[in-house]
């Protein structure tokens, strides 16, 4: 049952309307509807009024309401359960309760006679058409009758009154929309991906029940609930093989599930709020029908952009078919005529149908199921000439995306409620390749395109192909390197026959402290050495007057021991002819450069003095100064490429996705920072438990990397960026945020366990609960990132490291698991980080590959020829074939040098 305060404001509100008389109620004095003794799931007018203002469909019961009064006729049993809604307000109507007994059909006709006599009016409103057949239905059928007042039809007026919802139902649909999303992603999905992938048959109806079954109990997909609060709107409808029907009304029929276009739709009822949501799934797709796809999902958030409050109902299928006549003509007539309908407590209300007849208008609160599809598209033989699997049968396909969405208010478009994401990557499957019909791989693994895992599949991927032999790759690295080598031939001849590379000097500033010797301080002393800290220079007396040195000439300072009558001071200064050191500044080298062979420089200068004070004072301020001058040139060869990075903008207007609790790498300060990561309109914010604040934008990923932890501590997101962040006082180009499974060091108390230990066995199973726990939890929020990202235009992918075809190696000082990626050659859990971007790398050579020998080195040349290569030591003798297989596959040419120093390539 309601709650009392929700009873009473929703009768208000329809006991106002009524009474006010207005044209759309017909002018109706009262209204009286029965609702039939039946226990059937059935969706009619008169349950759905009940459960709007009672909570309950209350069978075998009646109410009138007249002016000033609600009169409900029901059983002993059913008025019990209303009792505790008559508590009056003080305004509005009043709740009285009429005790009716089934057995006496008498006593029942005459109070329903006495109450049309004496409250119904001239004029009474009731669903002519429905068909009643309870006892109280042909009560009030004989007494209107009898008293002759006038029946008027209120079907449509009542489900208007109804379609605008208040929190309580939002609430409710909102549920239902979240069970609907997870029986799809649980029990529909992960279904048909084992049937996929364990090559068996399974009928339509069997996969349509067992959706069902979830929906009845979702306990199977993990969700907990009471029982008898939810169940199924409809029975689920699956549909492949060519045979679709895109309409509400369509059916699931007994044929074997088919390997093509798969259609599925299904809801739920939770708490009489029904969601519902239809989605297309692409199995060995063809180019022709991907491009269908993405021209329906710009229809789809082309409708959804012009479904704003005050807007006529019908302008939705209106826009929609002006859409594609305009810029898809030849799709117009697979378009259907209906976009979709209103949803209510009786699931699809008759009078907000989304057709272009419909001269309703939209309002703030209304809950509607958008369905945009194409019907019976035809797929030609020249679409279908590289086709795989069953794809190759179809002659005729369809395409269906529906989901649950409620409307706001007049500027903003309606919140999708139903959140099965519909991207391309996620929806499509590639299961036969060429030659091969027993792979099922998405499309991630095949086609090469960087994606987040869509499904437990990319596991099972089959990388690379195993009975390639080494001739044919030794074929192609030929081939390779003979393309290579003729592009940097026209490269060189398009240069004028000059080398592709140029030394490109940095602009270095000259030393200038002072303009003239107006500006020298005023207080220098004629014949002492004197430090001026902030024009960074120092005065040497010299024949009587003082001369400025900058600080960036010296080379060091030296104070000798005194002798019984002076004290000494050295100042060594960078001249030409000797090796700079590290510490020589830039624009020193670049005057040495520039002036060292037509200029004369001071090379040493020796001061005396008899007090040691003013020496030994003047050799700490030199001192001081020259830490303060290689201080600061370190922070500004460190700050040299930071970008001013744009500022976030926080995301006000949807729930915003966050983890909690994860360590972030590099440090920002101490040990370890631990904090919260939230995704917001333009990017990242990271807040430490000490409220350090790092923001990651969007537009300055370059890489973006999930590893879900299999057999590592760790699973984590790593940030590859454009331009380095200045996190703590480092900068860096790596962003890492990661939680730990188990600790990385494990204390032994040195008892011996046994395999069988009920102990051990427990914990093993806990971590590896928790391992899939936070792997689900990791992928989820890499999705919602990438969703947030395109809804303001941003591109960003997560791509996930291949562990088959991973290899260890020492990159830095220790050995680590390296392991390739679409784009990259990662490793992401020890630090220093390694990331090699493919695109960036030039050729391979593999270094003391020997029969011998049981490790080799790899040698990575990158195409910009300033950069040092990269050196992978200690690697493996037995994954030389693999590495080489795999850079074969990514047209990276590669070389083997052997003892005896041939080159074989």
């Amino acid at each position: 049952m309601l709650a009392p305060i929700t009873f009473w404001k929703r009768l208000c509100a329809l006991h106002d309307a009524v009474a006010a008389g207005d044209e759309c109620w017909n002018h109706v004095d009262s209204i009286a509807v029965p609702v039939d003794p039946s226990d059937e799931l059935t969706f009619t007018k008169s349950s759905a009024l009940f459960i709007h203002l009672f909570g309950a469909e209350l069978h075998g019961s009646m109410m009138m309401l007249c002016k000033g009064t609600l009169h409900v006729l029901a059983t002993e049993e059913n008025c019990k359960l209303l009792e505790p809604l008559d508590t009056k307000p003080s305004t509005g109507p009043r709740l009285v309760l009429h005790r009716i007994c089934n057995d006496n059909d008498t006593v029942t006709h005459d109070i329903v006679a006495g109450l049309l006599k004496d409250h119904g009016g001239r004029r009474v409103g009731r669903l002519e058409r429905m068909h009643f057949h309870g006892m109280l239905a042909a009560s009030l059928d004989k007494a209107i009758r009898s008293a002759g007042v006038e029946s008027v039809d209120i079907t449509s007026v009542l489900g208007l009154s109804m379609s605008v919802k208040d929190d309580h139902a939002l609430t409710g649909f909102r549920r239902a929309a979240i069970i609907t999303h997870k029986v799809l992603k649980h029990g529909f999905v992960r279904l048909v991906e084992d049937v996929f992938d364990q090559a068996r048959s399974i009928p339509h109806e069997k996969l349509a029940t067992h959706v069902d079954e979830c929906c009845e109990d979702p306990s199977k997909v993990n969700i907990k609930l009471p029982q008898g609060h939810y169940e199924s709107c409809y029975f689920p409808i699956v549909q492949s093989g060519g045979d679709y029907d895109i309409r509400p009304s369509a059916s699931t029929n007994d044929a074997m599930l088919s390997d093509d276009v798969i259609i599925v739709s299904l809801g739920v009822r939770y708490n009489f709020h029904c969601a519902t949501m239809a989605r297309t799934f692409f199995v060995d797709p063809v180019p022709k029908i991907e491009n269908t796809y993405a021209i329906l999902m710009e229809l789809q958030r082309s409708c959804l952009a012009v479904m704003l409050a005050g807007r006529r109902v019908g302008s939705i299928a209106e826009h929609g078919n002006a859409f594609i006549r305009q810029k898809y003509p030849h799709l117009l007539k697979f378009l259907p005529k209906s976009f979709g309908f209103g949803l209510g407590l009786d699931f699809r209300e008759s009078s907000m149908i989304l057709n272009s007849k419909n001269q309703r208008l939209f309002a703030p609160n209304m809950v509607f199921n958008l369905a945009i599809g194409f019907h019976d598209l035809e797929l030609a033989d020249e679409h279908k000439q590289n086709a795989q699997g069953s794809i190759r049968k179809l002659s005729k396909y369809s395409m269906l995306v529906a989901d649950t969405v409620v409307i706001r208010s007049p500027e903003e478009p309606p919140e999708v409620i139903t959140k099965h994401s519909m991207e391309w990557k996620d929806v499509s499957y590639f299961i036969n390749e060429k030659g091969d019909h027993a792979n099922f791989t998405p499309q991630g693994a095949v086609e090469g395109k960087s994606a987040l895992v869509n499904s437990r599949l990319r596991e099972r991927a089959n990388v690379g192909n195993a009975e390639r032999t080494n001739s044919a790759r030794n074929e192609k690295q030929a081939e390779l390197m003979r393309q290579k080598i003729a592009v940097r031939r026209n490269e060189c001849r398009s240069s004028g026959s000059q080398q592709g590379l140029s030394s490109s000097h940095k602009n270095v500033a000259e030393v200038n402290a002072y303009h003239s010797a107006k500006e020298y301080p005023g207080d220098v002393p004629p014949s002492e050495i004197f430090v001026d800290m902030q024009g960074q220079t120092f005065f040497a007396p010299i024949n009587g007057a003082q001369v400025p040195f900058h600080i960036s000439m010296v080379k060091n300072v030296v104070q000798p021991d005194p002798d019984r009558t002076a004290t000494y001071l050295r100042l060594n200064f960078f001249t030409p002819g000797q090796t700079l050191s590290k510490d020589a500044a830039p624009a020193t080298t670049k005057l040495i450069e520039e002036h060292g062979q037509s200029s004369m420089f001071i090379k040493e200068m020796l001061y005396r003095s008899r007090e040691s004070q003013r020496l030994t004072a003047a050799y700490r301020m030199i001192q001081e100064l020259r830490k303060r001058f290689r201080q600061h040139a370190a922070k500004a060869a460190e700050e040299a490429d930071l970008i001013p990075q744009e500022k976030l903008v926080k995301m006000r207007d949807q729930r915003i996705p966050r983890m909690a609790d994860l360590t972030m790498r590099p440090f920002i300060s101490g040990k370890k920072t631990m904090g919260t990561l939230e995704a917001h309109t333009n990017g990242l914010r990271f807040t430490s438990k000490k409220h350090e604040i790092v923001d990651v934008m969007f537009a300055n990923i370059k890489h973006s990397l999930f590893q879900p932890c299999e057999n590592e501590v760790m699973v984590l997101v790593h940030f590859n960026l454009r331009n380095p962040l200045l996190i703590g006082k480092k900068k860096t180009h790596d962003v890492q945020f990661f939680t730990e499974v188990v600790d990385a060091s494990v204390a032994l108390d040195g008892a011996r366990r046994s395999m069988y230990d009920p102990d051990e066995l427990d914990e093993e199973q806990r971590e590896r609960q928790l391992r899939k726990k936070l792997n689900e939890m990791f992928k989820e929020f890499c999705k919602k990132l990438e969703r947030i990202a395109k809804i303001h235009h941003f591109h960003l992918e997560f791509d996930i490291p291949y562990r088959d075809l991973g290899f260890h190696g020492v990159p830095n000082r220790e050995m680590v698991l390296i392991q390739p990626t679409v784009r990259c050659l990662v490793n992401l859990t020890e630090t220093p980080f390694l990331i090699v971007q493919l695109d960036d790398v030039e050729h391979v050579h593999f270094e003391r590959c020997t029969f011998r020998s049981k490790n080799f080195d790899v040698v990575i040349i990158f195409k910009n020829l300033e950069l040092a290569p990269l050196s992978i030591n200690a690697v493996p003798m037995n994954e030389l074939d693999a590495i080489q297989e795999w850079l074969t596959d990514c047209s990276l040419t590669y070389t083997v040098r052997f003892p005896d120093a041939r080159l074989l390539h």
